[in-house]
């Protein structure tokens, strides 16, 4: 391979690394404190139960994920 080509493969690499990094950047959110007040912890069996009956948003209570990949919280809101 040339040169040219090595520099140009090497700096698109590092151009997609640097593109990935700033589109997820991280939680905004502490996956340990509650998204208002209100809100009980769940476990994530009552969450998915929850999404498979379509309760996920009622009129006077919700359920809410905090955190990020891997360290998720799910809660249980009331209005």
């Amino acid at each position: 391979m040339k040169r040219i080509y090595v520099i140009a493969l090497v700096g698109a690499c590092m151009c997609m690394l640097a593109g990935t990094l700033f589109a997820f950047p991280g939680p905004s959110e502490n996956a340990g404190q509650a998204p208002r007040r209100g809100c009980l912890s769940v476990v994530k069996q009552e969450y998915d139960s929850a999404k498979r009956q379509r309760l996920l948003q009622m009129r006077y209570s919700s359920y809410a994920t905090t955190g990020g990949l891997g360290r998720r919280s799910y809660w249980y809101c009331h209005s």
